[in-house]
């Protein structure tokens, strides 16, 4: 059922905007990524196959011929693998990078010489779990990429933003808490470094005595050396040494350990990989969208004419110019409100308003379709600036809060039914713009 958009002012539109036709914005859907680029097929793939990997991998006894000691290659490994998890989700730039680099990493650390075949065939469906989602993120990528060439033809024209733009913030939150995390991890793996130099300092002038197990603790061992001299030295892997085995253990003053079992770092690389993966994550993110942003004020961008509406969740959706009936969200995104540069409040009016929003009651929530004008290149992940209107028809500038996705097949705006502005109440004036505007362009 159509329905009659609130219109936008014609000075709000450039001079020789196209309309966004349904057939042109259809032509930009279908360009969109293929069904088996979804991150629904790559990352269960991943999790079900690395969880298989470890689940079967073999683990050698400790021993002193092969000692024990902190993984730093594995931890690497486990990193990639987890953070895969999410970057194949909303970060293919970094799924490009990180899903051949574990890939390599089994290849080389986990094939070759392996006895087990069942763990073998394991790390081999890893790989191709591998493949498939770096295969999703390079379509994703393209999608992204014929999207562009779409919209830039069927806009024609180039405008730079309105100059109600002004510094747009967005990026700097995450690069900040990105380098903060990084210094955290970087002083774990440095923190545990510096434990195995003092472990390698001290069983360099260690002297190796030869002793026999005779009894195991849940975090010791006992052990009886040739002297006749009890023991009790610390194990992670207590079980690994059977009472009556003889084990190595290493003496410097007070400070003793088995030779099998090297410092363990465990908790400091646990450490980096909490710090360490959100912090690329946060970086990478805060990277791109200070990019995108940076790209659509450097210059004129494709500008088309859109319909768009916010539904009761809050998101912003846009439509093609003559659907009318709302039928088919092209895409959607929460978005924010642009206020210019020099948009200062006055002296004691800030806190006064603040105190006002506070006392009063929720304004009401409309969904009605709004003429628009859209600034950018719409694909997922974009990021992009939207003139359009208020509940006073008044024009107004909004921008992504965070970046565009694609809606899921069947997924709609959530819109509920109608709200009714109680009459009688001179709480709320329904045509006042600042007050729906501010509960329906935020987040």
């Amino acid at each position: 059922m159509s329905e009659t958009p609130v219109p936008i002012p014609s000075g709000s539109v450039p001079a020789g905007t196209p309309a966004w036709s349904s057939s042109d914005a259809a032509q930009w859907a279908q360009a969109g990524p293929a069904s088996w680029a979804r991150p629904m097929w790559s990352v269960p793939a991943l999790l079900v196959t690395v969880v298989w990997a470890i689940a079967v991998e073999p683990v050698p006894p400790c021993s002193d011929a092969a000692p024990c000691g902190p993984d730093w290659a594995g931890m690497v490994q486990v990193g990639l693998a987890v953070g895969l998890l999410y970057w194949l989700v909303r970060l293919p730039e970094l799924t490009l990078v990180a899903a051949p680099a574990l890939a390599a990493m089994v290849a080389w650390r986990e094939l070759p010489g392996g006895d087990d075949r069942m763990s073998q065939v394991a790390n081999v469906a890893v790989i191709v779990a591998l493949v498939l989602g770096w295969g999703g993120a390079w379509e994703r990528l393209a999608a992204r990429s014929r999207q562009r060439r779409i919209t830039e033809r069927a806009a024609g024209v180039r405008h730079r933003l309105p100059k109600v733009v002004g510094p747009l913030a967005r990026g700097r939150l995450p690069i900040a808490a990105g380098l903060v995390l990084c210094a955290v991890a970087g002083g774990a793996v440095l923190w545990g470094l510096r434990g195995i130099r003092a472990d390698e300092h001290h069983a360099a002038r260690a002297v190796h005595i030869t002793a026999k197990v005779i009894s195991r603790g849940e975090e010791t061992v006992q052990v009886r050396t040739v002297g006749e001299r009890l023991v009790t030295v610390d194990a992670f892997f207590p079980e690994d040494y059977g009472v009556g085995s003889t084990v190595t253990v290493l003496e410097d003053g007070s400070w003793r350990r088995l030779v099998a079992e090297p410092y363990d770092a465990f908790d400091r690389q646990a450490l980096a990989l909490a710090a360490g993966l959100p912090a690329l994550s946060l970086l990478a993110v805060g990277v791109l969208v200070r990019r995108r942003f940076v790209a659509l004020r450097r210059g004129p961008v494709p500008a088309l004419c859109v319909l768009e509406r916010t539904d009761l969740d809050g998101r912003t959706w846009v439509y093609a110019a003559d659907d009318t009936s709302g039928r088919t969200g092209l895409f959607t995104c929460f978005c924010a409100v642009a206020f210019p540069e020099d948009d200062e409040p006055v002296d004691g009016i800030e806190d006064e308003d603040e105190d006002e929003v506070e006392d009063e009651e929720e304004f009401p929530v409309y969904t009605q379709l709004h003429e628009a004008v859209l600034f950018g290149v719409p694909y997922d992940g974009g990021e992009l600036v939207l003139v359009t209107t208020d509940l006073a028809g008044d024009p107004i500038t909004i921008h992504t809060a965070d970046p565009v996705r694609l809606p899921r097949a069947g997924k709609e705006p959530f819109l509920g039914a109608p709200a009714v502005q109680d009459t009688d109440s001179d709480t709320t004036d329904p045509l006042d713009p600042l007050g729906p505007l501010h509960q329906d362009r935020t987040i």
